[in-house]
């Protein structure tokens, strides 16, 4: 596994159309830390949680695009079938290309959070004096709340490739399964059905959507928040189930 994982490694950094992804988010980090929002008035340190209500559409597109670009990419360049064919383990080669994606997508969002929190810590919006010291243990579990809902989308995004097998047609089907559930949020949000509801409470784009209430409203450390952890976790173990049994079984 280890050989796959510095493969996969070496691959990434030579590939230069990625090296314009951690651009763009350092560039969203950086305008996220002069957004104004009109609780910052009131609330000093809020600021450091209200990237996701700026990237609710910028970080389930952005993850969704660039798994899709990267392990579809994997079959069109045959260096899945290159690597099968010298005789390399399906299981240490499956998880191993995943646990890169996954460390890929968490440098890009630290890339995007680092800036963002940099520069509220030094150019703080609110009135009402909060002790950073008190905000940084919400702040992390926010973080990583979030994080695992992004690790759900490259579980699952790495399983369309096994069975799309074409970088562009995965991107799109990323693409539209973001907008499916933007559709459903709108359709529960009309409605009210029940199965919607419950499906859009769930959906990471939709729970993603949803975060900064979290903060606003100090319920951060609650069943119901660190429930959506454990859906992301649910999801991210689906996916690696859907797509792992698809590169086993599926004659490739």
């Amino acid at each position: 596994m280890k050989n796959a994982i510095c493969a996969e490694l070496y691959k990434l950094r030579h590939d230069r159309l990625l090296w314009f992804v951690p651009v763009l988010y350092a560039a969203m980090g950086l305008y996220s830390g002069f957004y104004e929002h009109e609780v910052m008035n009131t609330y000093r340190g809020l600021e450091l949680f209200s990237l996701t209500e700026l990237a609710g559409l910028f970080l389930p597109f952005a993850v969704t695009t660039v798994t899709g670009y990267v392990t579809g990419g994997d079959f069109s360049r045959r260096t899945i079938q290159n690597a099968l064919s010298v005789g390399t383990n399906r299981k240490s080669y499956y998880f191993s290309r995943l646990l890169v994606q996954g460390l890929l997508t968490g440098a890009l969002f630290l890339i995007v959070w680092l800036p963002h929190i940099v520069c509220h810590l030094i150019l703080p919006r609110g009135n009402t004096q909060v002790r950073i010291a008190f905000l940084v243990p919400k702040l992390l579990v926010y973080m990583a709340v979030l994080f695992l809902q992004l690790l759900a989308y490259v579980s699952v995004m790495n399983a369309v490739c096994y069975f799309v097998k074409k970088p562009l047609s995965a991107i799109v089907a990323g693409i539209i399964l973001v907008y499916l559930e933007m559709i459903l949020r709108q359709a529960a949000a009309l409605n009210g059905v029940g199965l919607i509801r419950e499906i859009v409470r769930f959906s990471p784009a939709n729970v993603i959507h949803g975060f900064f209430a979290y903060a606003y409203y100090d319920r951060v450390f609650t069943g119901e928040f660190l429930g959506y952890g454990v859906s992301a976790v649910l999801l991210i173990l689906a996916g690696c189930a859907a797509g792992y049994g698809r590169f086993e079984y599926g004659g490739d």
